[in-house]
């Protein structure tokens, strides 16, 4: 998602912490440029780009003449605003319809969790592919949404799509075979296409993966058989002797109509701990997103979500089925 950082620049320690965080996004301030009407059009020109408008909230932003008009610009184009507080001061009037995000006693992780969760359900409207698009091209093809089935025999999987979708979704248990590829990209398009075989109808799969740097990205696309005989214990203790414990978590979710075949994928970066730590399922005892000292498994539901990399791939899903489909 594209934001517009709008600050008072007093405050650039603080933004930049801010910008760090946000890494999973395309993130625009004005650091090298110039004050002049070319600095003041490229301005105009990125907000009225921008998916999202975060405003860094300080008594220096509030008396900023050129915050100010930013914030103006933004409201008159209509575009999402998440106020983030650096300071513990009154919201002004024009922010009071907005929901604001604290940040008085720094960027804290507990921040950046209530940051990204707020900005996905920015995201999520801003690429709700059931929300009409005035751009639709004439080439651009219908789906109706009950014709959409997800292949899963997991309840929490359908439940956690339905949420992140807001619809109801119609399931196929149907028994789909992993090819052994260390690509979890080219096991998911490989259950896609047997999934669309069975079903003659749009179809999306969701398919899973720990991939470890220091062995050459094993598991991977093999970890669901892998962890099983394996076991979390030993991952850990055979990960010892390396320096190395960087790992990627990712999801992909791979979709086709029978015509169009296509996958999105989204990862987190992360390393394994010494021994599992934690409650969770699956690998998210033995991984510890950057940025964090939990795990996965010793995480909030809340905290999970907000670096959750099913919902950066739905989000690349969603932008995907709203700009080839009109969905009914």
């Amino acid at each position: 998602m594209k934001i517009f950082i709008s600050y008072a620049h007093e405050d650039v320690s603080h933004v930049l912490s801010i910008k760090q965080a946000l890494d999973i996004h395309e993130v625009w301030l004005d650091q090298r440029l110039s004050v002049g009407q070319a600095w003041w059009d490229e301005i105009t020109r990125q907000i009225a780009a921008c998916n999202c408008f975060l405003f860094a909230l300080s008594p220096r932003a509030v008396e900023s003449e050129y915050c100010q008009k930013e914030l103006d610009l933004a409201i008159k184009l209509n575009k999402p605003i998440a106020p983030i507080m650096l300071e513990a001061m009154d919201i002004p009037p024009k922010l009071t319809s907005f929901q604001v995000i604290t940040a008085t006693d720094g960027f804290t992780p507990d921040t950046t969790v209530r940051l990204l969760n707020g900005l996905f359900e920015i995201e999520r409207q801003v690429f709700n592919p059931l929300k009409p698009r005035a751009d639709r091209g004439s080439l651009t093809m219908k789906l109706s949404i009950s014709d959409l089935y997800f292949a899963t025999s997991n309840p929490r999987k359908k439940t956690m799509y339905e949420q992140l979708l807001n619809v109801e979704l119609q399931t196929a248990a149907i028994q789909l075979d992993d090819i052994q590829h260390v690509d979890a990209g080219e096991v998911a398009l490989h259950k896609v296409k047997q999934a669309y075989e069975v079903l003659k109808k749009p179809v999306f799969v969701d398919h899973s993966a720990l991939a470890i740097r220091a062995w050459g990205g094993i598991p991977g696309g093999l970890t669901t058989s892998f962890l099983s005989p394996v076991g979390l214990s030993n991952i850990c203790k055979m990960l010892r002797p390396f320096e190395d414990k960087y790992a990627d978590s990712i999801s992909v979710i791979a979709f086709t109509d029978g015509y169009l075949v296509r996958k999105f994928v989204g990862a987190v970066p992360g390393e394994i701990p010494d021994h599992p730590r934690g409650e969770g399922y699956s690998w998210n005892n033995i991984f510890i997103p950057s940025g964090f000292s939990k795990t996965l498994g010793e995480m909030t539901e809340e905290e999970m979500l907000s670096i959750s990399s099913r919902r950066r791939a739905m989000i690349d899903f969603m932008r995907f089925l709203q700009n080839n489909y009109e969905i009914e």
